[in-house]
């Protein structure tokens, strides 16, 4: 199989993958492709498997909070819906919509698909359903959300007793079944089903893609030398168009974000009628002060270290697509794949907030509400996504000319 490496441009002809291999780029490294195997039945069973688990996560009780006689018990949506009622809407859909909303959807369109619903679809349809699924990826944050509960309880087990119901253990369940879903589905065959990829003759002294006009969707992967993609119709580029820009200008937007995110309260605890604003840096004082370092170090990192870094990192790509490729392309290109790897993982706190607010709501004994800080937070974080995502990382491989070549047709399309 044909394919042009979506990190360096290189064209590369991949040969049959066994199922116990994976096939990685020459020369950034980055993975190509999986095993070409029928996991269609793997991928039912555990997508039908995680949609009971989510459904049934949504009714019984999630977690117990109790304290001084007084005790608290809430449900999964409690976690969005208690936002809702302090004013914070954009916030608790968000949260609905990344741990219930988007993950459902997903798993409810991923079962038809495997059962050979595309072979039976008109293609346009087909190809909306296959593209809906992509989008939906990388906004579903389920296995942070986990995470951030495990941290929320290590805050507040010192103040009172934590119990955990079956919604909570449905939930975890969920959570492992569905990042084996993914890890099993296989694209390229979905892509198969709709239309069978088309191969190109590229010259034989053609390294990258660019230097024979080659464009590789960026949706099903397909090589096509025309403006549309032959088989799932989206518009192809040899570059991503203005990426530099809209990359620099979400950044830029980001940091604008962290500056009160970090400085204003993320959330008040009521503590016997005294209010206690607590922000970022705070929280993670008060964690390392009580002993729960590993807690501590995690939250500092994803939360402080991690937004500040991706900053500077993308910063410097961007700089460095001006410059010509040298002999640290190759780790650039690392960087930044780990880069857009771990920009949701920040959200940790953002969930931390969510439960705590759910969870602690005593009246003047003891609650918490959500703080102005955590709007900017989740801002910066969705903002350094977008940015990750706008950033073409084949430009790090190309030489400053070929990118001023590309730029002027682009303004001329």
């Amino acid at each position: 199989m044909q394919t042009v490496c979506s990190c360096c441009d290189l064209i590369i002809n991949i040969p049959r993958v066994s199922n116990s291999e994976v096939a990685l780029c020459p020369q950034c490294q980055h993975k190509l492709s999986a095993g070409d195997v029928n996991r269609d039945s793997r991928v039912v069973a555990l997508s039908v498997s995680a949609l009971l688990m989510l459904l049934s996560g949504m009714f019984y009780p999630f977690i117990s909070f109790s304290s001084s006689g007084i005790t608290q018990t809430i449900t999964l949506p409690d976690a969005a819906r208690i936002l809702f009622n302090y004013d914070s809407e954009l916030l608790g859909l968000f949260i609905d919509l990344s741990i219930i909303i988007l993950p459902m959807s997903l798993l409810v369109i991923l079962i038809p698909l495997h059962l050979g619903v595309l072979k039976t679809l008109p293609e346009a349809i087909g190809r909306r359903l296959l593209k809906f699924t992509l989008a939906l990826e990388p906004w579903i944050m389920s296995e942070i959300f986990l995470i951030g509960v495990l941290v929320s309880m290590v805050k507040i087990m010192s103040l009172a007793d934590i119990s955990f119901g079956i919604s909570f253990w449905a939930y975890a369940c969920f959570v492992v079944l569905y990042i084996a879903t993914l890890a099993n589905v296989n694209h390229p065959r979905l892509w198969a089903q709709i239309k069978p990829i088309q191969l190109l003759e590229a010259a034989e002294h053609a390294k990258r893609a660019i230097d024979e006009n080659i464009k590789a969707c960026q949706v099903c992967q397909q090589l096509c030398t025309a403006e549309v993609c032959t088989r799932c119709y989206s518009k192809t580029y040899v570059r991503n168009p203005h990426s530099v820009q809209k990359a620099a200008a979400w950044l830029i937007t980001s940091i604008v974000c962290y500056i009160p995110a970090n400085v204003l309260p993320i959330m008040h605890t009521i503590s016997l009628g005294d209010e206690t604003p607590s922000t970022l840096i705070g929280g993670v004082i008060t964690l390392w002060q009580s002993g729960s370092y590993p807690i501590a170090a995690i939250i500092f990192l994803a939360s402080v270290v991690v937004p500040l870094a991706k900053a500077l990192v993308l910063s410097f790509l961007c700089f460095m697509v001006a410059k010509p490729t040298n002999k640290h392309t190759k780790g650039y290109t690392r960087i930044y794949q780990l880069t857009e790897f771990i920009g949701k993982w920040s959200m940790i706190d953002v969930f931390v907030v969510a439960i705590l607010v759910a969870l602690v709501q005593l009246g003047n004994l003891m609650s918490v509400t959500p703080g102005l800080g955590i709007v900017f937070f989740t801002a910066m974080v969705i903002c350094q996504m977008l940015a990750a995502h706008a950033f073409d990382p084949r430009l790090l491989w190309d030489s400053p000319k070929n990118n001023n070549a590309e730029n002027a047709h682009d303004r001329n399309r």
